[in-house]
């Protein structure tokens, strides 16, 4: 995955929609039977974990939330 680079919070908060959006893909496209691209995700949510100080309150619960799903999910690979 191609690194990314913010000039503020505006961006940087779209870099996160990106890669919770391609989460949510390659999650859809499991429960197809698809291949996914594992390390990808991986390296996804770490850029998520390392970047949920922009949210507070109920987007830092949300965004709490969808990385453990999206741990759970990967679990089972």
């Amino acid at each position: 995955m191609s690194p990314y680079y913010y000039q503020n919070k505006e961006d940087l908060a779209g870099i996160l929609g990106e890669k919770m959006a391609f989460i949510n893909h390659c999650m859809e496209a499991r429960a197809k039977g698809e291949p996914i691209p594992v390390e990808e995700i991986k390296e996804a949510i770490v850029f998520l974990k390392d970047h949920k100080y922009l949210f507070t309150g109920q987007g830092l619960n949300q965004l709490e939330f969808f990385i453990r799903q999206s741990e759970e999910a990967l679990k089972g690979l």
